[in-house]
């Protein structure tokens, strides 16, 4: 074989090479480098899963923190907010206290509330001042709604920003008015956000009539051609804004 031969013949593996690297490189930007979620070990419950806010390490950064449905698995679902809420905050999913096997948990059959605030007090034990103890995000889906519309009530210095995904008026139940007077509650913003075909839709309109007759700086979206659930591929296009607005207040 020539040098000429010889040179041509690598000529053109290395640009086959670099055709065939191409398409995954840009893959892996396009997925965004998410990669799998950290690992909480919380006192006394289940573990949890994180990731950490994007930016300064030295910054303290608030909390979003994301309740799963029924049968959720946090892992899985932990990734997929990520992709969407890193920008805005540490993004930690806590373990339902009911094992279904495989991953998946359930809120019901343990106390929600000891898990969640076991949770965050578990990654400020980690990280100490990096993460913001109040006024931080709560996020709560199907079952994971019902806990966050109890807990975002009860405890609203810590979660004074409510992200709720089919929320229902029957998840509080009774008059609410109380823990919503404006003379002492700091919920500060909620997002209510449903599929238009969702059985809860008009349950998620009643929430937000509840909220705005107190006076609560509220947003009531409901998806047209959606159901009950966000497809993976539409979690920044979906969550993006409403996150931005739940950040925006002080």
């Amino acid at each position: 074989m020539t040098m000429r031969r010889f040179l041509a013949l690598f000529a053109a593996v290395a640009v086959a090479t670099l055709v065939a690297l191409v398409p995954r490189t840009a893959f892996a930007k396009g997925s965004g480098g998410i990669g799998d979620p950290l690992r909480l070990e919380v006192p006394g419950g289940p573990d949890a899963f994180y990731y950490r806010a994007r930016g300064p390490k030295s910054r303290t950064k608030p909390v979003v923190m994301y309740l799963h449905g029924r049968g959720g698995n946090p892992a899985e679902d932990c990734r997929k907010w990520a992709k969407v809420a890193t920008q805005f905050g540490w993004v930690v999913c806590p373990s339902g206290p009911g094992d279904n096997g495989g991953g998946a948990r359930t809120w019901a059959g343990g106390d929600s509330q000891r898990v969640i605030d076991a949770t965050l007090r578990a990654l400020r034990d980690k990280y100490k001042n990096r993460v913001q103890r109040r006024s931080n995000i709560l996020i709560g889906f199907s079952e994971g709604a019902f806990v966050a519309m109890q807990v975002g009530l009860k405890d609203q210095s810590t979660w004074s920003k409510w992200l709720i995904l089919a929320a229902s008026d029957n998840y509080w139940g009774g008059d609410v008015g109380g823990a919503l007077d404006e003379s002492k509650r700091k919920v500060r913003r909620v997002y209510l956000l449903t599929g238009e075909n969702d059985g809860v839709a008009q349950n998620t309109v009643r929430v937000g009539d509840t909220l705005k007759k107190n006076k609560v700086p509220v947003k009531v979206r409901l998806v047209p051609g959606m159901g009950h659930e966000v497809p993976s591929d539409r979690m920044i296009s979906t969550y993006r804004r409403p996150l931005a607005w739940l950040s925006a207040a002080k």
